[in-house]
């Protein structure tokens, strides 16, 4: 067990953050688009005094901090671990107590020119043919015969930073009869036959981008697009469950780790020398073995940026018992279902943990007592506030 002065310990800051890299190839933001460049100039900014901040004095020990504001836009690794807690508190209120399983939807190669050229209607298409995929199935008396709720999210990258655009998605180990009174469970340790979900996944998908590419929905400058659908359907496909999660506090630290993950993290940085920036990397094929990647800084940044999501585009989204127009509803009648016949898994039964009562923000770092108050703001573009005693209000 970890002493409570480690469980609030606040992680090392990196050496090396994404926005030293930035800096690095500043000559390229003039030539980037809209979005690029408004993401790039955020990341440049967080926690700068370009965003301005507030001082915090700890009410024990007397320390001082200058915090500045962070960018909070969604590509930026400053700017998910507090938006990472306050979701997961969110959704900690809609988890049952059953298996989850998490299942993959990947696509091959070959269409990844047709999802780059219109990535916001393409990733709609995706996430449709996912779920669509994964109700079909669940829906059939032979697998499961039931209504089951799911997460989805939007994964574009790999280790390397390439592009590879993939769908993880959290599902409930079973799921609520037609009925609407029965809770209908999955073999435990299993969900549904992957190969099933693999042929149905391509069929739907392809369908799917044959009849926008027929209506111009989507456009490639290839001469036969329809060329790469007929050769992806030739392939099969990988559509891969993981083992069942031990239980719901794991589901929820799982969540928040997917659901507000970037490209990159500052900790993967490893170096940074004159035009060229070394990061870390998970080698799957070989155990996970961490391994050490160079790219020139324009290389780097090119990489990056293919993984921008569409502005106003939801990576996350709900789906059965867990759409958002029906939750609550739903939710009740499952977790009455379940109560009514007193499902024996005590692994899983217990209400989860909250995520964020290991961790407080506001917590002072020196001493690991006291909490940190604000007293006062650093406006914009300065660097210091004189703090008076009649502006300290109690962090949120």
């Amino acid at each position: 067990m970890l002493s409570t002065a480690a469980r609030h310990r606040r992680p090392s800051r990196p050496q090396i953050e994404l926005a030293d890299v930035f800096r690095r190839c500043t000559d390229w933001i003039p030539r980037l688009d809209g979005q690029q460049a408004r993401v790039v100039r955020a990341i440049l900014r967080c926690r700068t005094a370009a965003l301005g901040g507030h001082i915090q004095h700890c009410d024990s020990c007397g320390h001082s901090e200058i915090h500045y504001n962070s960018c909070r836009n969604r590509h930026c690794p400053k700017c998910q671990g507090s938006q990472q807690f306050r979701w997961i508190e969110a959704q900690q209120r809609h988890l049952l107590p059953v298996e989850y399983h998490h299942v993959v939807f990947t696509i091959p190669d070959r269409l990844h020119t047709i999802l780059r050229a219109h990535p916001r209607r393409a990733y709609g298409l995706l996430f449709a043919a996912v779920a669509e995929t994964l109700q079909e199935v669940a829906r059939n008396p032979k697998n499961l015969g039931a209504k089951i709720g799911f997460s989805c999210v939007l994964h574009t990258w790999t280790q390397t930073l390439l592009y590879h655009p993939h769908i993880h998605c959290i599902v409930t180990g079973g799921g609520l009869h037609p009925d609407g009174d029965r809770w209908v469970a999955a073999k435990p340790g299993f969900l549904f036959p992957v190969r099933i979900l693999s042929r149905l996944f391509r069929a739907k998908l392809l369908h799917k981008l044959e009849l926008n590419l027929k209506n111009g929905s989507l456009r490639t400058f290839e001469p036969d697009p329809r060329a790469r659908l007929r050769a992806a359907a030739r392939k099969d496909w990988v559509v891969y469950s993981k083992p069942p999660f031990a239980g719901p506090e794991q589901v929820l630290r799982y969540l928040g780790r997917y659901t507000h993950r970037v490209a990159i993290s500052n900790h993967r940085l490893v170096a940074l020398d004159g035009s060229r920036v070394t990061f870390s990397w998970k080698d799957r094929a070989h155990g996970d073995a961490t391994r050490l990647l160079t790219l020139d800084v324009g290389e780097f940044l090119r990489r990056f940026l293919l993984h921008l999501v569409p502005a106003g585009m939801m990576r996350i989204r709900h789906y059965g018992l867990l759409a958002n127009p029906t939750r609550r509803r739903l939710l009740e009648r499952s977790r009455l279902a379940l109560a009514n016949q007193a499902t024996s898994r005590p692994d899983t039964s217990q209400p989860p943990r909250s995520a964020t009562a290991e961790e407080d923000p506001h917590r002072c770092p020196r001493c690991e007592n006291g909490r940190l108050l604000i007293i006062a703001v650093v406006l914009p573009g300065r660097r210091h506030a004189t703090p008076t005693p009649s502006t300290r209000v109690r962090a949120p």
